[in-house]
């Protein structure tokens, strides 16, 4: 059973523009997504447009049971590169053409934003009729405005590129962000699940609402595509926070609020924060946190708050985690996990394997540090550890690194059996067409049409592909015509640092070392 609160109703036949907003992932994951809960507020803030919501594997809207075939624009949100194939099912099942170009003028206007939208949508732009490269606030009026205006979008599709980043294979694009956070939407009155099935239950639970308190992070860990692409840094003010945590409270009747963010805890008066909204009587959840800014004071609050579990990312061991540019040390890890089981709180580590010039002797090193770690809290399964391959993503330091699955085999072998403590790994061959998907072009168009009956040779083969083309010196990467504000120049000279373990220090301490991304 599954109940909404705070949905829209409007009469479809009273405005002009019926937008599907479709997520090509399960309700549960669409329903924890806040850029979801944004662009379905924002637009139905509009009375000339209904926003209604399609989630996978459904082609029907929640609010009106309309088909997308019927709608004005269909528009996809892109969290994960594995949603491509859904986002394709969706589309074959709609009625709606799938290649853009055999789409007639009344056919929906086919878009798509996102992360993955404005990392590298190359591999499925035959899908799309255009790509939204950054903060939805900042295009979708002018998106609708122009869909308004014409009768035949595809054959005034050059119109749409008057809009700041709208991109069409082929032309330039520059990521848009909203620079002042004040201005940033958010949505109050959130849609509300009760259910009582697991598989319905958003990841914060049936009892929470999001509350966003940052974007961007420019910490330069040199494997992380969000903080390399979204730069810089932009905070909330505390009081605008505030306002908004009570004023969702009473609209959406939680007492439970998720704090939202790249570096949730690298916000300036985090302490501050936690503790008003503790005083005011919330209790507080939060994403992973960063080891160099959790305090004590930070972790009391959130005990005192209800929060059961910290979750933390100390990625690998301490020298990798110097090539990564994560200059934590051990001593911090520690001091931080010990702290945690003293409140009584567990812990989550997210770490990897794969990363840049990694050994046997690392993997090893890496299974004793997992070792001494979560055997301070065997005796009440207090530490739990999830174990990923590293992926190399575009827009990163590591976009020239390959990806070798024969190699990590090896080493996911070893590390699996050398373990005896509860542990979660990512599958290898997921992440192997995760790597495809991330790293590929056009190309891989006439692949993706044959959906989920793509064998994993096959993936496996274009990620030994990829690993070939990337060693050849004039590499162009596929995704040059996006341009997320931080320089090539500068990503070079990161990758060149990784061997040497050398560490570009947090420019928000050490000053400007001159990205590109606040120019």
């Amino acid at each position: 059973m599954i109940e909404e609160y705070n949905t829209v109703i409007k009469n479809p036949r009273k405005v002009i523009t019926r937008y599907a907003s479709c997520y090509p992932n399960i309700y549960r994951v669409a329903m924890s997504s806040l850029g979801y809960h944004i662009i379905y507020d924002y637009l139905n803030e509009r009375e000339d447009i209904y926003c209604e919501r399609v989630i996978y594997p459904q082609t029907k809207s929640i609010e009106t049971r309309t088909s997308l075939s019927e709608f004005d624009i269909v528009g996809f949100t892109l969290q994960f590169e594995q949603d491509y194939l859904n986002m394709i099912d969706m589309l074959k099942r709609s009625g709606i053409p799938l290649l853009s170009k055999d789409r007639k003028p009344h056919h929906p206007l086919v878009i798509a934003g996102g992360p993955c939208a404005a990392s590298n949508p190359l591999p499925i732009s035959n899908f799309v009729d255009f790509f939204a490269v950054g903060d939805g606030e900042l295009m979708l009026d002018e998106i609708v405005n122009i869909r308004q205006d014409t009768n035949n979008p595809r054959a005034d599709i050059f119109d749409f590129l008057e809009v700041p980043g709208v991109y069409i294979p082929g032309q330039k694009v520059k990521l848009q962000q909203v620079r002042n956070m004040q201005k940033a939407h958010r949505p109050i009155y959130q849609i509300v699940t009760k259910t009582d099935n697991p598989k319905f239950m958003p990841a914060f639970g049936d009892n929470a609402f999001l509350l966003e308190v940052s974007r961007g992070c420019s910490r330069g860990c040199r494997f992380c595509m969000s903080g390399c692409m979204y730069r810089p840094r932009r905070e909330v003010k505390l009081e605008t926070l505030v306002d908004t945590a009570i004023k969702t409270r009473h609209v959406t009747g939680h007492d439970k609020v998720a704090l939202i963010g790249e570096a949730v805890s690298d916000y300036s008066r985090i302490e501050d924060l936690c503790s008003i909204l503790s005083e005011e009587g919330f209790q507080i959840a939060t994403p992973s946190l960063r080891v160099e800014s959790v305090s004590d004071e930070l972790l009391e609050i959130l005990k005192d708050s209800g929060l059961k579990t910290i979750t933390i990312a100390p990625e690998t061991t301490q020298n990798q985690r110097w090539k990564l540019n994560k200059p934590m040390s051990d001593h911090q890890i520690h001091h931080t996990i010990d702290r945690a089981i003293n409140l009584k709180l567990k812990v989550k580590m997210y770490l990897l394997l794969g990363t840049p010039g990694e050994t046997k002797e690392d993997v090893l090193e890496l299974v004793n540090f997992i070792r001494g770690i979560t055997s301070r809290g065997v005796r009440y399964n207090t530490v739990k550890t999830s174990v990923n391959p590293l992926i190399p993503k575009p827009h990163t330091p590591l976009q020239w690194m390959k990806f070798d699955y024969d190699d990590l085999f090896d080493k996911f072998k070893k590390y699996s059996t050398r373990l005896k403590y509860s542990h979660k790994q990512e599958n290898l061959k997921k992440a192997t067409m995760q790597y495809v998907l991330t790293n590929s072009g056009g190309e891989l168009n006439k692949l993706l049409m044959i959906g989920d009956r793509i064998q994993f040779k096959d993936w496996y083969k274009l990620a030994v592909n990829i690993n070939n083309i990337k060693q050849n010196s004039e590499y162009a990467l596929p995704w040059h015509e996006i341009d997320v504000g931080v320089s090539n120049k500068f990503l070079r000279a990161e990758y060149d640092r990784v061997q040497s373990g050398q560490i570009t220090p947090w420019c928000e301490e050490d000053g400007c070392h001159g990205c590109g991304a606040c120019m």
